[in-house]
């Protein structure tokens, strides 16, 4: 299913790709695609800078960072050679964009917390749009075809839906019930670790963790002849 007839919208099929069996089995059975190996490592850090529940803040930092450090490099190594070309040697400019904004969003949105509601936990993995795919989900079993004001008429029997028929199942089936393809974790706690959630890093901690980042991006990318 991740191969043949691809359902786009499975985010399951999403996950196992930056999963650790799947960056082990590249590293086993495909030894020389180095290149893959290192994307693979480093755009699922940077995803699960956001998705984990209880790694500390200033770790997610350093994932967000030498995911965005190692994209920057790759694409200024690609403008500095004239025989290469950001179209065939690099991803999408809409990709570069998208990951970058991802990284800042997640740096940005620790300090915020830490400058403005030191005493709240920041649960990163919330501030997305999958709650919203939820509802929406939802929704579309109540009517397939809605517009603003369908929404705005089924609130009441979609608040019923959401808190009557979901208190009866488990967090798994809660996440999944809504929607094919789409594979929901924000009710997934069983891991969360609100203390470290709710400790934040210093100005020299990020400093710190943005030279080491920098220097495991620049060795990653030398592994595959990028310096």
């Amino acid at each position: 299913r991740d191969v043949d007839k691809v359902d786009r919208q499975d985010d399951r099929a999403a996950a196992r790709l930056f999963s650790a069996a799947t960056l082990g089995f590249v590293l086993e059975k495909h030894g020389s695609r180095l290149i893959l190996a290192s994307c693979l490592f480093v755009m699922g850090d940077m995803v699960d800078g956001w998705q984990n529940r209880c790694i500390p803040h200033i770790t997610r930092i350093r994932m967000a960072l030498r995911a965005r450090f190692f994209l920057m490099a790759w694409r200024a190594h690609v403008l500095a050679h004239p025989q290469y070309s950001l179209e065939v040697q690099f991803i999408s400019r809409e990709s570069f964009d998208i990951f970058t904004f991802v990284c800042d969003a997640l740096v940005l949105l620790i300090v915020t917390y830490c400058n403005y509601f030191p005493r709240y936990p920041l649960l990163p993995w919330l501030h997305s749009t999958e709650p919203c795919e939820h509802v929406f989900g939802c929704m579309r079993q109540l009517k397939r075809d809605f517009d603003i004001a369908d929404f705005l008429y089924f609130i009441p029997k979609l608040i019923i839906h959401l808190s009557g028929k979901f208190g009866v199942l488990s967090p798994e089936e809660k996440e999944n019930a809504t929607a094919a393809g789409y594979h929901h974790t924000y009710f997934d706690t069983s891991d969360i670790d609100l203390p470290v959630l709710a400790t934040w890093p210093t100005d020299s901690d990020i400093e710190s963790v943005s030279l080491a980042a920098a220097q495991e991006a620049e060795q990653l990318l030398s592994v595959v002849g990028i310096a």
